[in-house]
């Protein structure tokens, strides 16, 4: 009987300890994840609000303004500390002069044109490094 408890204590703590090492694991990689579905967010907002003609409005500009923010931080949220890619300060280069380039203040057309520009580099990125 004793060797039974001593089993299922020892079972219960190998779960506990799995389940903090498998969580600490996950919080290691939470900015790169956040920083990208906040991206991906803006992004498919403003491409709605140009294909339905309210790109006018100031959550896009908003939108924009956090998009090339966040853009600024790319290498430093996926790549380690002190280590650089040349291929993805390239694709991450690449982004913000896409997103530079982006007028809000332009036609939904135009906007729509633009906007698909920096969803093909993400996508550029993407195929390389997901």
């Amino acid at each position: 009987m004793r060797y039974l408890v001593c089993l299922f204590v020892g079972l219960i703590a190998g779960a506990l300890l799995a389940s903090i090492a498998s969580s600490a694991r996950a919080r290691r990689h939470a900015w790169p994840r956040s920083l990208m579905t906040v991206m991906q967010h803006d992004l498919v907002d403003a491409r709605a609000a140009a294909r339905s003609g309210q790109c006018k409005e100031p959550a896009n500009a908003d939108a924009a303004a956090r998009l090339r923010l966040l853009a600024g931080d790319l290498e430093r949220a996926l790549l380690p500390a002190g280590t650089n890619d040349r291929v993805l300060s390239q694709y991450a280069g690449d982004m913000r002069a896409t997103l530079a380039k982006w007028d809000t203040g332009a036609d939904c057309a135009r906007q729509t044109e633009a906007l698909t520009a920096v969803a093909n580099a993400c996508d550029a990125c993407h195929r390389d490094y997901r």
